[in-house]
C-alpha cells in the first residue's frame, strides 16, 4: 500500500463516522436489505458453499451472507482498521492480501465477492485479479463485483470520488473482462431502488417509468440510451460447469 493510500483510507475510516458496534449495524441493515432485494437470487442455494469476500471492508457483505445463513465465510482485507471494524460485529475477517489468498487456495470456493475493489487497481493487476478469482472458484462457482459505472451521465460520481481509484470503466468493459477470463452468462445490473419502506417502495415504484422517460429522451436526440443509469453497478458471472 502507498504512503498516500494508507494516510486517505485511515482518514476514510474516521470520516464515515463508523466506528462503533451501533453504527456498524444499523448501516449493515440498511444495505442488507438492498443486497437482500437485488441480489439473493444470485446467492448459491447452499448454505454450507464457501464464500469469499474480498477484500471485505468493515464486513457489509459478509454481514449480509451471514444473516442469510451462510455458515462458510471468509473476508480477507488488507486494511488492519477494517477488519478491525468487521471483528466488531463478529465476522470472520483477517488482514491479508487478497491475491495470495486467492493464489494458495486452489478451486475451493463456490462464491467470491469483491465490491468496490477493481477501480484501485491497474488494469494489469485487475486481468491478474480476475483470474486468480476464476482459478480459485469451483466449476459453477459465482462472481459478484461491484465498481462504479461510466455508462450514464452521473457516473464521474463514484468514477473519480475516491482519491486512490485508478481507472473508471463502463457496463461493456466490465463484461468484456469477465467474458474473457472464462465466466459465462455475465450479467450486469444497476443500482435501482429496492421495495421496502414507504419512501424505498415510492422510489421503487418511480423508477420503471422514469426510466423509460429517459431512455425515450435520449433516443430522441439520436443516442443509444446507457445500460446502466446508477452510478455503480453490479457484475455477476458464473464459471462453467
Amino acid at each position: 500500500m502507498e504512503p498516500y493510500e494508507k494516510a486517505y483510507y485511515d482518514y476514510q475510516t474516521q470520516a464515515r463516522g463508523l466506528l462503533t458496534e451501533d453504527s456498524l449495524l444499523a448501516r449493515f441493515r440498511k444495505l442488507g436489505k438492498w443486497y437482500d432485494g437485488r441480489l439473493k437470487r444470485y446467492l448459491p442455494v447452499d448454505k454450507q458453499a464457501r464464500c469469499l469476500d474480498v477484500p471485505c471492508g468493515f464486513g457489509n457483505f459478509l454481514y449480509f451472507l451471514k444473516g442469510k445463513g451462510y455458515q462458510n465465510i471468509q473476508g480477507i482485507d488488507l486494511d488492519s482498521k477494517q477488519v478491525e471494524l468487521a471483528k466488531l460485529v463478529g465476522l470472520p475477517a483477517e488482514q491479508g492480501d487478497a491475491f495470495q489468498i486467492l493464489s494458495g487456495e486452489g478451486a475451493s470456493f463456490d462464491l467470491v465477492t469483491s465490491l468496490d475493489f477493481i477501480e484501485h487497481l491497474d488494469k494489469g493487476k485487475v486481468l491478474e485479479f480476475l483470474s486468480l478469482i476464476y482459478d480459485g472458484l469451483k466449476p459453477g462457482g459465482t462472481i459478484i463485483l461491484r465498481a462504479p459505472c461510466g455508462d450514464g451521465p452521473f457516473g464521474a460520481h463514484d468514477a473519480w470520488n475516491d482519491l486512490t481509484h485508478q481507472w473508471g470503466m463502463t457496463s461493456n468493459v466490465v463484461r468484456t473482462l469477465l467474458e474473457m477470463h472464462g465466466f459465462e452468462q455475465v450479467r450486469i445490473l444497476d443500482e435501482r431502488p429496492q421495495p421496502g419502506g414507504i419512501v424505498d417502495t415510492l422510489r421503487w415504484l418511480v423508477f420503471f417509468p422514469a426510466k423509460l422517460l429517459a431512455d425515450g429522451f435520449c433516443i430522441a436526440l439520436g443516442m443509444r440510451p446507457p445500460a446502466i443509469w446508477s452510478r455503480s453497478m453490479i457484475a455477476i458471472g458464473y464459471k462453467p460447469k
